[in-house]
């Protein structure tokens, strides 16, 4: 059954910006995601679905704070840190999330922690267990689609957001994507909208170095450069 609330989780770290910064990046998924303040997690810690911490430099008061949350309730722990798996003071036996990630894909992410899907998850195998492999698609100027499904649905775009995110990346203005696609201008600035909040950028710029970060490498065939 699909869930109607949204997942309540809390960070465990000693910087304040961390904190901060988690909230704002989540603000946009709200329906998807809450992050609750450690003391209301610490009241509620049954109604808490994960506690992300990060290992390095721990204070002893977060150690005991994140020990309190665990023992109290039955969140999944997992690592939300800068540091790699390999950087860490030992060895983590929990998930591990790189603060690098894009909004979206923590989402994802937590999503996919709490379902118990999170090791098969294309977002923590690809970005975060293992070294990008790019992805290489092929348009030819007789097809209009993609001859390739990129998994956009892993980060919450839809197969037309997904296909028009591939374009920007491969340089097309919003005019040629339109022309491409038999979509008005309008519609195109529309789905691009869409797909801008649930990538988490605001900027073209930002949406081409989030699709090569995803592993989306477009190249135009020589039929379109020839």
């Amino acid at each position: 059954m699909a869930r109607t609330n949204p997942l309540r989780i809390t960070l465990v770290d000693d910087s304040d910006l961390a904190a901060a910064g988690l909230r704002t990046l989540m603000a946009p998924y709200a329906d998807r995601v809450a992050v609750i303040d450690n003391r209301d997690a610490l009241a509620h810690p049954d109604a808490l679905d994960v506690v992300l911490y990060e290992p390095m430099g721990q204070t002893s008061m977060s150690r005991s704070l994140l020990r309190d949350l665990q023992s109290m309730g039955a969140a999944q722990a997992a690592v939300f840190s800068w540091a790699g798996p390999d950087q860490l003071p030992a060895s983590p036996t929990n998930p591990h999330l790189a603060k690098s990630l894009t909004a979206s894909q923590i989402v994802v992410s937590v999503e996919r922690l709490v379902e118990g899907r999170f090791e098969t998850a294309p977002v923590s195998q690809r970005v975060v267990l293992a070294p990008v492999d790019e992805t290489v698609v092929v348009i030819d100027e007789e097809e209009p689609g993609l001859e390739e499904s990129m998994g956009y649905e892993d980060v919450g775009l839809t197969p037309r957001e997904g296909e028009i995110v591939s374009l920007i990346v491969s340089g097309l203005s919003n005019r040629e994507i339109g022309e491409r696609l038999q979509l008005s201008i309008n519609s195109v600035k529309t789905y691009i909208r869409s797909a801008y909040r649930k990538m988490g950028v605001e900027r073209r710029t930002q949406a081409v170095l989030w699709g090569l970060d995803n592993g989306i490498h477009v190249e135009r065939s020589h039929a379109l450069v020839g």
